[in-house]
């Protein structure tokens, strides 16, 4: 006899049928758009990086951003038989991740475009698993409804989508992170061998995500305090169950769960770097270290300056070197050889570079970031549909689901059931605001799960009489959300809210991986296609920033003021006449560039000394050795002064449009162009 299914069961099926059809939605999304996307800025490190550790078991490229991430990333890389640098490069050697990885990307015959889709498709699953965690805490905290709601906004949010399509580590981290929290909660109200285990290896791979993952060790010691002084006791199911209701007794159980599962924690640390404390592998190749060195890394040394130029002048005077009590602490870890070498390394040198990093936010320059910076990049970045319903679902939980007992104050359900989520999302918050590197909207990434549980409890409101009304804009909401981010597709990356004027307009905020990662050369390379089939010979000059490449596209331009991002020969300074002006916007901004800045009296005195200095007949016919290298350098000078002052002749025009997300154009003459570089400035 076959008994039938009862009616909630198959609600449930085919509840569980729409998450998964919702979860493969998000994955195509965020993979689809790989053929329009180039190569970011950092995957090249990530997945030169990963296809080294799988391939030779060495670690000594690129450990500052984890390891998971790359493992991920490269998985299906290490069976396609891919073309290495050989193993006595000095580039590799040295481990200059950037040099290796670009010989590895353009210069070994690696079809690009496979090893980025192939990436791609890997870190999305992380992504997927990210919106599956988003819908499985609104669910349980507020609904069938709410978890609907919050898979909507994660499905459709271009900053999930953004970052779950590119082989970088920042989807990866969100990922173990809050899967860490959500098993570590798990295990402190019902421990089993099972939930011990998962506890285990995912606090392990949230340590390996990325070094930011270290943030869930302080949640975890609140989440110990909360569970000890809520009354609901401690089940332990080690065989013989138990039931501890005692504090004192569930504090003590808890921290010896909490040892254990550092102690298998620390077993997939180790086993991310191969059970081996020496960062490059003996029996593989040589090393002559890291591309930083240990002083520097732990701030016993300043950094090594590459080479001497007239355009130091212009940047301020950089900190004398001061060791922080983290240094002496990561020394003693490495000198006992408790962790990895090269996991160590990563966080010395994590530490240590953010606090101070070139950044740009609405018109200003700095390189110690800016407390409104993370804000004002949610705000930017954040769909205005999203942004409402997330003051919706607050609003709902401060007035509809308040406790109303006289003179008693409880904590709500709702705060205790998601207390991971809740901690993760003011602890994260507290951080973000107070920290230096200011260098992309998605550093706060990891925040976004949480913000769309919130905005999930706009379903609270759904009550008589006016359920259908709300219901309807609940909808209505959600459907712009959705409309927003099919309208930002390909470049959800390059994504801005339609208040400030939508992704054209983005520039003027954020640029770098805010905005301008680099990804733009597909279409500029059809541009270029299209410009030339209409019959446009008008020279085309391009200053890019990013880790694509111009030269392996053989893209018709000449390059200028970006030999920061350019390895190969090239004449400096660059002739520039009339024609089109391509420019990345984080170029434009001149976030990275030693003249960045306004133009001001003291580049126009330095750009004039310049300029009459290679006019004089020592400049001319060089003869000596230090003639040729100050011709040299003052070459390279020039046409960095020249960039910034075009770059500032600009700034208040609007481009023609704006190629790949990422890429401004504009369009000069020889009139303009004269005006631009060589008009005597009026320096205010």
């Amino acid at each position: 006899m076959i008994l039938p299914i009862p009616p909630i069961f198959k609600r449930e099926r085919i509840a569980l049928l729409l998450v998964g059809l919702a979860l493969a939605l998000y994955w195509f999304m965020a993979v689809s758009v790989s053929p329009r996307m180039g190569v970011t800025a950092d995957e090249v490190v990530h997945l030169t990086g990963g296809y080294s550790y799988w391939t030779l078991n060495d670690y000594r490229l690129h450990p500052e951003n984890g390891n998971l991430a790359q493992r991920i990333a490269t998985l299906p890389l290490a069976a396609e038989g891919l073309h290495f640098p050989p193993l006595d490069d000095p580039h590799w050697v040295a481990a200059q991740v950037n040099l290796v990885g670009e010989r590895f990307f353009y210069h070994m015959g690696n079809d690009v475009a496979r090893m980025l889709l192939l990436s791609r498709m890997m870190i999305a699953l992380t992504g997927a698993f990210t919106v599956w965690l988003t819908w499985r805490w609104s669910r349980s905290l507020f609904g069938a409804k709410a978890g609907w709601l919050a898979l909507g906004l994660a499905v459709f949010s271009p900053t999930l989508l953004a970052h779950g399509g590119l082989a970088t580590s920042d989807i990866v981290m969100t990922a173990c992170t809050l899967g860490a929290l959500s098993a570590v909660w798990q295990l402190l109200h019902r421990a089993t061998w099972l939930r011990l285990g998962m506890a285990s290896l995912a606090c392990g791979l949230a340590f390996l995500s990325k070094m930011s993952g270290v943030i869930i060790v302080p949640i975890i010691a609140l989440l110990i305090v909360l569970r000890c002084l809520q009354g609901a006791p401690l089940v332990i199911a080690f065989g013989t169950v138990r039931w501890l209701r005692a504090p004192v007794k569930k504090f003590i159980t808890a921290m010896a769960l909490m040892t254990v599962v550092a102690a298998g924690s620390l077993v997939v640390l180790w086993a991310g770097f191969g059970f081996r404390y020496a960062g490059n592998n003996p029996d593989r190749a040589p090393a002559s270290g890291y591309y930083f060195s240990w002083d520097v890394v732990l701030s016993k040394e300043p950094i090594p300056q590459p080479t001497e130029t007239s355009l130091d002048q212009l940047l301020p005077q950089r900190k004398p070197v001061e060791r922080k009590a983290l240094d002496y602490v990561i020394e003693w870890v490495r000198d006992h050889r408790l962790l990895p070498e090269a996991y160590l390394w990563g966080f010395a040198q994590t530490s240590k570079f953010s606090k101070y990093r070139p950044s740009y936010l609405k018109g200003d320059l700095s390189t110690e970031g800016w407390p409104q910076f993370f804000p004002l990049a949610f705000l930017l970045k954040s769909t205005p549909a999203a942004l409402i319903l997330g003051m919706t679902g607050l609003a709902g939980l401060l007035w509809i689901e308040r406790k109303r007992r006289q003179g008693i104050t409880v904590l709500k359900p709702w705060v205790y059931r998601g207390a991971p989520m809740l901690l993760f999302f003011i602890i994260y918050w507290c951080m973000a605001v107070r920290m230096n590197l200011n260098i992309g909207h998605r550093h706060i990434l990891p925040t976004y799960p949480a913000f769309y549980i919130l905005a999930s409890a706009s379903v609270l409101w759904l009550r008589p009489p006016r359920r259908s009304f709300i219901g309807i804009g609940l909808i209505a909401g959600l459907c712009l959300h959705a409309g927003e981010s099919l309208l930002a597709r390909p470049f959800y990356l390059s994504y801005f809210s339609s208040f400030v004027g939508g992704p054209d307009r983005g520039y003027h905020y954020l640029v770098d991986s805010s905005f301008d990662w680099g990804q733009g050369l597909p279409d500029l390379e059809q541009w270029l296609d299209n410009k030339k089939a209409a019959g446009d010979t008008a020279s085309v000059y391009l200053s890019y920033f990013g880790a694509d490449s111009p030269r392996a596209r053989n893209l018709d331009v000449v390059r200028f003021g970006d030999e920061i991002n350019d390895s190969g020969l090239r004449v400096f300074p660059a002739h520039l006449r009339q024609g089109y002006y391509v420019i990345s916007a984080t170029n434009f901004v001149q976030v990275y560039s030693l003249a960045r800045g306004p133009w001001n009296q003291q580049k126009e005195e330095l750009y004039n000394h310049i300029l009459e200095r290679l006019r004089s007949p020592e400049a001319k016919h060089p003869e000596t050795e230090a003639q040729i290298t100050q011709v040299r350098n003052d070459c390279m000078d020039l046409e960095l002064l020249q960039a910034s002052r075009l770059f500032n002749f600009l700034t208040d025009r609007t481009p023609l449009q704006v190629i790949g997300g990422s890429l401004l154009v504009f369009q000069l003459t020889n009139d303009e162009l004269q005006e631009a570089l060589y008009k005597p400035w009026d320096v205010q």
